[in-house]
């Protein structure tokens, strides 16, 4: 104990007052009495958020953060609170959260907010610097209208994803000091209101996917001269504007109009904007037909999307030195051959998609020297032909290679045993390619997806893999593997087990034969939820199996789709398989199944295709749920099936066939490969998306 006189202080009376002040509970007492009335509000009717909240010392509870020295409330975050099974709205009182005078930071996104009552009381947040309302229901603007000269700190706010309506609200530009403004996801149309341009201090406007209709000019945008980031992409802007309106921006590095089908940007305009440093540029969906002359004058560009307009022609070579990084031109009318830089002068582009254009002749043998640093490279559906180079396999730092849809030819023994150690996705179906589609000495530890469907690939996979593979995880990452529409024999290698992590397997088409193997339940992806993936998939269809189900499959509980039909497989439906509740597609027809479909059938509540056709079938159809969305084509060509919705009922009794051994039977897909692998033909642009948010400078 410390006790001293003159001019000392008693520090253990002082700490004693200080405790009758504050409660010593880490909060004040009006702050956790306001949290508490929030919980309950934020609850009602029914809710269960916050259920973790325990003890006095509000600082330590679950979205709440405190300001050490004052011991007052700083920051909220309560996202995604709101139980989604509570389909009202939910109106919160600003004069609860005007209780805490300290708070700097409100998230409060996804949690069903219509609005607040009384939010005026907002003002009295002084100090509020941040305010996320993303992804709320926020259809009535009155509700953001907390008062002029109300929240003077404020310099971040996010109101999107919510159904605005109308006209940007006017009140919203009382926020002078705001730098950042995201009201993008609306519905919001009419012109940009002209008061943003008196929010000289934006940097950041992000007004995309909203139905503003104006003509561009009407705006001045010379009004926002600390803007750094101009995002109004897929809105109706429509009419004929000069680049020259965003002349005077000196600031501005992030520029996206893309996908305004109405407006017309001038490409003949000769003048250079020496002050414009842009960094990334947005064209995509403007309906070009020709290269803006301006883009050659813009130095600073790392990132150009020209994607989705009617440019023709060749790509010219100055514009691969003027995007440094990252170049999109997918979907035009571009031809000619596979494009290369001026003099081939090495580039600095890490990511070049080409795809969906008419490109053709062969790949460049020297790519690794025009193009050593891709780190993404995309020229899938275009007229390449010819052979695989053996360049391809010296991009070292490659990630995510797409060739698919063109005519190439050949063996890829070389490219998927070089070593290109980081590739991550490989696509390369439809195409003309032969030889093993697995080469015995392939060494990717990151590949993540190999898609080589619809090839002239020949084989065994059962002597694919080298025994010094087999000791260990083959492809310990792989994800998706579709080999669908070979020429593949021969038996289904157990050594597929061994790739825990797959989501998606595609063998269909091929000529596979012998049993399914009886180890599939050591794919962990496909009876785990934990693993997070939203679909998955396993294809055997249109093969030569027979044989038995093994009983293995019925541990597959986090499998999306199974499909096993146009095979020879021998069973008979059993209850079992109602343990694949994750099930939406189940196809199992086309074979020689036997026996009565259960009604515990109709407890797959998730399944959209349901197909037994063409077994030996008998009995009544299961009935209720989604089971009477399915037609007569899921049921035909089984003689002794009965009940809707076939024409035959049920009045007479259909001696049914001798009941197996249990074998169990399960079921497929959908019709063709084009539902199984969704996602796998999806993750280029995933991929492509990352890569450029790794890429690009962040804003």
């Amino acid at each position: 104990m410390e006790i001293t006189f003159g001019n000392c202080t008693f520090l253990p009376i002082f700490s004693l007052l200080l405790c009758m002040c504050s409660g010593c509970h880490g909060c004040m007492d009006e702050e956790r009495d306001a949290l508490l009335q929030i919980k309950d509000s934020i609850n009602s009717p029914e809710g269960t958020a916050f259920s973790s909240w325990y003890g006095e010392d509000c600082c330590q509870w679950e979205g709440v953060q405190c300001n050490a020295s004052t011991t007052r409330i700083s920051s909220i975050f309560f996202n995604y609170q709101r139980d989604p099974s509570l389909l009202e709205n939910w109106y919160p009182n600003a004069t609860l959260f005007a209780q805490f005078k300290d708070l700097e930071i409100l998230h409060l996104p996804v949690n069903r907010i219509a609005g607040f009552t009384s939010p005026e009381e907002l003002h009295s947040l002084k100090r509020l610097q941040q305010l996320n309302l993303q992804d709320n229901s926020i259809e009535n603007a009155s509700h953001l209208c907390w008062g002029k000269g109300a929240l003077p700190s404020l310099y971040y706010l996010d109101l999107s994803g919510n159904n605005l309506q109308g006209f940007i609200p006017e009140c919203l530009c009382d926020s002078l000091l705001l730098k950042q403004l995201i009201l993008c996801y609306n519905h919001l149309h009419g012109k940009i209101s002209p008061c943003l341009s008196n929010m000289t201090a934006l940097q950041y406007l992000d007004l995309s996917n909203n139905q503003f209709s104006d003509s561009l000019p009407t705006f001045p945008f010379h009004n926002l001269p600390s803007i750094d980031t101009l995002i109004l992409s897929k809105n109706k802007f429509r009419g004929k504007f000069s680049f020259s309106i965003f002349a005077n921006l000196s600031k501005l590095s992030h520029l996206d109009i893309s996908y305004n089908p109405y407006l017309e940007l001038e490409t003949e305009f000769r003048t250079c904007f020496p002050s414009i440093k842009l960094i990334e540029l947005n064209l995509a969906g403007c309906n070009l037909r020709k290269l803006p002359r301006f883009l050659s004058s813009l130095n600073s560009l790392k990132t150009l999307d020209l994607s989705d307009n009617l440019l023709e022609g060749n790509i010219p070579s100055w514009l691969m030195h003027n995007a440094t990084l990252q170049l999109w031109v997918r979907g035009n009318n571009l031809s000619g051959p596979f494009p290369k830089t001026f003099g081939n002068i090495s580039s600095r582009l890490t990511s070049l998609d080409i795809s969906k254009n008419s490109f053709y002749g062969p790949l460049l043998e020297d790519i690794h020297l025009i193009f050593p640093e891709l780190l993404y490279l995309s020229a899938s559906d275009n007229g390449f032909n010819g052979g695989m180079p053996p360049s391809f396999g010296r991009l070292k730092r490659l990630q995510s290679l797409d060739l698919s849809g063109n005519k190439l030819h050949g063996e890829i023994q070389y490219l998927l045993t070089s070593n290109m150690s980081r590739l991550q996705y490989l696509y390369l179906y439809d195409n003309n390619l032969r030889g093993d589609a697995l080469p015995r000495n392939l060494s990717f530890s990151k590949l993540e997806v190999i898609d080589l469907g619809n090839n002239d690939f020949t084989g065994n996979l059962l002597d694919s893999l080298p025994w010094s593979l087999l000791q260990s995880p083959a492809l310990p990452q792989l994800r998706g593997l579709s080999l669908h529409g070979n020429h593949l024999e021969g038996q289904i290698p157990h050594w597929l087990c061994q790739m825990r992590h797959l989501e998606i397997l595609d063998l269909s088409g091929n000529n596979l034969s012998g049993h399914i193997p009886d180890c599939f339940d050591n794919i962990t992806s496909w009876s785990d939820f934990s693993h997070g993936h939203y679909w998955s998939g396993l294809d055997l269809s249109s093969n030569r199996l027979t044989g038995s189900i093994p009983v293995q499959i019925t541990q597959l509980k986090a499998l999306s789709s199974l499909n096993l039909s146009h095979n020879k497989p021998f069973g008979e439906l059993c209850p079992e398989l109602t343990k694949l509740t994750h099930l939406e597609s189940l196809d199992v027809s086309h074979n020689k199944l036997f026996g009565e479909p259960c009604p515990e059938f109709t407890h797959l509540t998730f399944l959209v295709l349901f197909n037994v056709s063409f077994n030996n079938l008998s009995g009544t159809i299961p009935v209720g749920y989604q089971f009477s969305t399915f037609d007569a084509s899921s049921y035909i060509g089984n003689p002794g099936l009965c009940g809707n919705p076939l024409s035959r009922n049920c009045g007479v009794v259909v001696e049914k066939p001798p009941k197996s051994n249990g074998n169990v039977l399960l079921s497929n897909m959908a019709t063709t490969n084009h539902l199984l692998f969704p996602c796998i033909l999806f993750l280029p642009v995933i991929n492509l998306v990352y890569l450029g948010g790794l890429i690009s400078t962040s804003f």
